[in-house]
């Protein structure tokens, strides 16, 4: 590998500085049988390999903290591995397919054939509801039970609606 210097500096600058920018990363990058000395060679080759995109313009020391630093985030990344992977993983398969909360009723009425009558009572009141809802009410309702948009307005009136028709006091002529 050839080292494109810049016109600025001397070979032996530009290695002092790669090199003690690598002595300086290596530390918070070392990781699974990658020891410290390994993370410094592989930064020193990233800093060599970086020289060709330096703008000698600015600061090397500046460039190649920033260059090498980025380059040994996805070096980990790209390297990093686990012997029991696959056991960890499975864990968070498991932890990824877990279902939303439910609350107690829900998961007792679940556990247990409670659950009969609850639905028998919630079904009639369906049937009230869709028999003695106004068509013009219908759409709103439909929203409503899907749980799609619905402005508060319009939400307002249709839940009116419905509890007066659950507890008797709707009115059709309303």
């Amino acid at each position: 590998m050839r080292m494109n210097i810049p016109d600025n500096l001397t070979e032996q600058e530009a290695i002092d500085v790669i090199t003690g920018v690598a002595k300086k990363l290596a530390p918070k990058f070392v990781f699974a049988s990658f020891e410290i000395e390994d993370i410094e060679q592989e930064a020193f080759l990233m800093g060599v390999e970086g020289l060709e995109r330096y703008d000698s313009t600015k600061p090397l020391e500046n460039f190649m903290y920033a260059h090498i630093n980025n380059r040994l985030k996805n070096f980990k990344r790209d390297n990093y591995y686990r012997f029991d992977y696959g056991n960890a993983q499975k864990i968070q398969d498991r932890k990824k397919s877990l279902l939303e909360p439910m609350d107690i009723a829900a998961l007792y009425s679940v556990c247990s054939d409670d659950h009969t009558v609850h639905n028998a009572h919630l079904s009639e009141m369906l049937d009230l509801i869709d028999k003695k809802l106004p068509s013009d009410l219908r759409g709103d309702y439909l929203k409503l039970r899907s749980n799609s948009f619905l402005p508060k307005g319009r939400k307002a009136i249709i839940t009116q609606v419905i509890e007066n028709i659950i507890y008797g006091e709707y009115d059709e002529e309303e």
